[in-house]
């Protein structure tokens, strides 16, 4: 298990890192002081687990937060200002660590991470999408479905914008909360998004979205979902 340590002050990160050990048998750490070499390690390395501090030398995590709230990985905020915690839980964090540091505290998050079977999911409200000049977040509300495209994924919303996300369906839905269903090998849906199911004839079946948007069905995601429902 890999865990990435983004704190700028030394003694607080190698606390952090002790901690980490201690309760996470063995796991390997990486620590980063600042955000642009946090960005670097993420983009080369696949992490799962990450204690972010908001506040390194002045300049705002909730950058690199934005970053990493379309990542598979479980995210824990260390911070002094609770205020903060409590909206970075719109990106989907599983928990929050006060400074300083209290050994009980850190080990109840850390066994929240080992026992959450993706209970932090269901938090996530916004989903980053990165593009050349900026980072767009998506109100996890706003997606009606999501389209395989290659390695990427489209996300269409409601009022039928269009985002390619540089991550494909199936770590999206890793990420994604439960009421996104991978209703066919090239497309998610948000449940509460259909409108009715559409059959074919021949086995053949589609979803037509609260939009107007058709998208396939498979016949197995018919069977496990839609048989007894619609």
């Amino acid at each position: 298990m890999r865990v990435l340590i983004v704190e700028d002050v030394t003694l607080v990160a190698d606390r952090i890192s002790d901690l980490a050990k201690k309760y996470i048998v063995g796991c390997k750490v990486k620590i980063s002081h600042t955000l642009e070499d946090a960005k670097y390690c993420i983009t080369e390395e696949v992490y799962d687990l990450l204690f972010l501090d908001l506040n390194l030398n002045g300049e705002d995590g909730f950058k690199l937060l934005k970053l990493v709230a379309s990542s598979s990985f479980q995210t824990i905020i260390i911070t002094a200002n609770r205020e903060k915690a409590s909206i970075a839980f719109d990106f989907g964090v599983l928990d929050f660590i006060s400074k300083p540091i209290l050994e009980k505290r850190f080990k109840i998050a850390v066994n929240r991470f080992l026992n959450s079977n993706g209970v932090h999911r269901e938090r996530l409200k916004c989903l980053a999408v990165k593009s050349k000049k900026a980072i767009s977040l998506i109100n996890i509300e706003d997606i009606e479905c999501i389209k395989a495209s290659g390695n990427y994924s489209e996300i269409y919303t409601v009022d039928k914008r269009r985002f390619l996300h540089d991550k494909n369906l199936e770590k999206l839905t890793k990420i994604l909360p439960d009421s996104f269903i991978k209703v066919h090998r090239s497309y998610i849906v948000e449940k509460s998004k259909i409108n009715k199911v559409l059959k074919h004839g021949g086995g053949k079946y589609g979803l037509e979205l609260m939009s107007g948007e058709i998208v396939s069905l498979s016949r197995t995601m018919y069977k496990k979902f839609f048989l007894n429902e619609y």
